[in-house]
């Protein structure tokens, strides 16, 4: 089965099992609490490499590119805290005072649950076209009025580098129609996203953001129409408004909206790496030494699921120097005399020669 499939299998169904509850107790692990988190972990690791059952956990989460559940737990306490709890005990990670609010679905009005706008409403005064932008972590949206197909105003604003693509489409969706509300007209409104008409339709968002968006969208119910156009297909007004977001990174006005709940979770997905890598880096048994000369930084993107790779790096293989330890062999040597470790046959071993590789310069 391919690997990159089982390692996406795990992600989404064995840690999210092994962590059920993780934003409860994932906060204050004992010793030995994290090493029975280990334990259950390696199964799944040696299962997933094939490797020799002494080879560490710690270098095969990082062979893998599989974080250790302890610092995942305590991410997913950590999230909780923040998001729900609205704790500011770790404002280090990000000020909560710029983060959006989750908003418990009992606290939403039952009319603002399910909202069913039109997509086109009759005797419209105008069509306004709104889209959003992002390019290189600047985000902007803009918000084009049409009068009989004529272009008669254009706002653009530039987000913070924090806010997300959703963020600004829903944004300008919003400006659009207090715009209509405020000059007391009925306006049809063209987006592009469906992600946004999603949001609106949804009766589960806990966003306190979109549910805002939402409560303006249905005070003005009656004189608004909403509708999904196809983007990049060379309409008129979905195109001018495609350029005017692009414009907007750069020369909008500012706007401010709260950071969204999806930055939470890439600040934390941060954290856990320079966790991993802190947590790495102190650990000194002889298999990590010989890794770190190979891997000095984790990465969840890494994944080695070559057994013999695996092998030669955590040196935990058909090895004699590795078998005469564990007592299967009587000599730790090659045929050839020298100590038959990992490294002596990709890099001297005259028998395999043929196959050496350059060993990487000492520093």
């Amino acid at each position: 089965m391919n690997k990159n499939l089982l390692k996406i299998w795990y992600y989404t169904v064995i840690e999210k099992a092994l962590l059920y509850g993780a934003s409860v107790w994932g906060g204050a692990l004992t010793k030995n609490q994290i090493d029975r988190l280990h334990s259950i972990q390696r199964i799944f690791l040696l299962k997933f490499t094939r490797a020799f059952r002494t080879s560490s956990t710690n270098v095969l989460n990082v062979l893998t590119g599989i974080p250790p559940l302890h610092i995942v737990a305590k991410a997913e306490f950590i999230k909780f805290r923040i998001w729900v709890n609205r704790s500011n005990e770790y404002n280090t990670i990000f000020d909560i005072n710029l983060l959006d609010k989750y908003v418990p679905l009992k606290n939403i009005p039952s009319r603002q649950k399910l909202i069913n706008l039109d997509s086109k409403i009759s005797n419209a005064d105008y069509k306004i076209y709104t889209d959003g932008s992002r390019i290189e972590n600047e985000t902007g949206f803009a918000v084009c009025i049409l009068k009989d197909e004529i272009n008669i105003q254009n706002y653009l604003f530039k987000l913070n580098t924090f806010n997300s693509i959703f963020q600004a489409e829903l944004a300008a969706i919003e400006f659009a129609v207090n715009w209509a509300v405020k000059e007391k007209v009925k306006v049809n409104i063209h987006t592009d996203s469906l992600s946004s008409i999603s949001a609106i339709n949804s009766a589960n968002t806990r966003s306190e953001f979109v549910n805002k968006v939402n409560s303006n969208i249905f005070k003005a119910k009656n004189m608004v129409g909403l509708s999904w156009v196809k983007a990049h297909v060379g309409i008129p007004g979905n195109e001018l408004a495609d350029q005017q977001a692009k414009l907007a990174i750069t020369s909008g006005e500012k706007f401010v909206i709260p950071a969204p709940y999806s930055h939470l979770k890439g600040l934390l997905k941060n954290y856990i790496v320079n966790e991993w890598n802190e947590y790495w880096n102190s650990y000194d048994s002889a298999s990590g030494i010989r890794v770190k000369g190979y891997i000095n930084q984790v990465s969840p993107k890494f994944l080695i699921h070559n057994k013999f790779l695996i092998y030669f790096l955590s040196g935990h293989g058909p090895f004699p120097s590795y078998l005469h330890r564990f007592k299967f062999l009587d000599s730790p040597h090659c045929i050839c005399g020298m100590l038959g470790d990992a490294d002596h046959y990709i890099f001297s071993c005259s028998l395999t020669k043929e196959f050496h590789l350059i060993k990487p310069a000492d520093e």
